[in-house]
């Protein structure tokens, strides 16, 4: 019997993958503008933000995966929800394919 539900875990996914995303891009911004001036460090920032924001989100989501197995649910019962949510790209996507995996099939940290 899993640990969690479906919802549960889409829940901790939006809280350690998508909001710091939404966190760092903001972040990174604020910070261009404070350095480099109000107009160049919002361009500068409107491409450093996501890009910075996208290593998070690479990291972070077979970590993810990972604790979602470790708690009694497959990937594939929330890959769906996951998906519609935003909180991952459709299987095979490019985007997708961007996620840090390990090569040598371990898990977790």
């Amino acid at each position: 019997m899993p640990s969690v539900t479906p919802r549960q875990a889409l829940a901790r996914g939006h809280l350690t993958v998508t909001l710091p995303v939404v966190l760092i891009m903001i972040a990174v911004v604020l910070v261009l503008r404070i350095f480099l001036g109000s107009n160049v460090g919002l361009v500068v920032g409107l491409f450093a933000g996501p890009g910075t924001a996208w290593i998070w989100w690479s990291f972070m989501v077979p970590r993810w995966r990972d604790w979602v197995i470790d708690n009694g649910l497959r990937a594939e019962d929330v890959q769906r929800a996951a998906k519609l949510t935003g909180l991952v790209w459709p299987r095979g996507f490019l985007f997708e394919r961007t996620e840090f995996r390990r090569r040598n099939g371990t898990r977790g940290w």
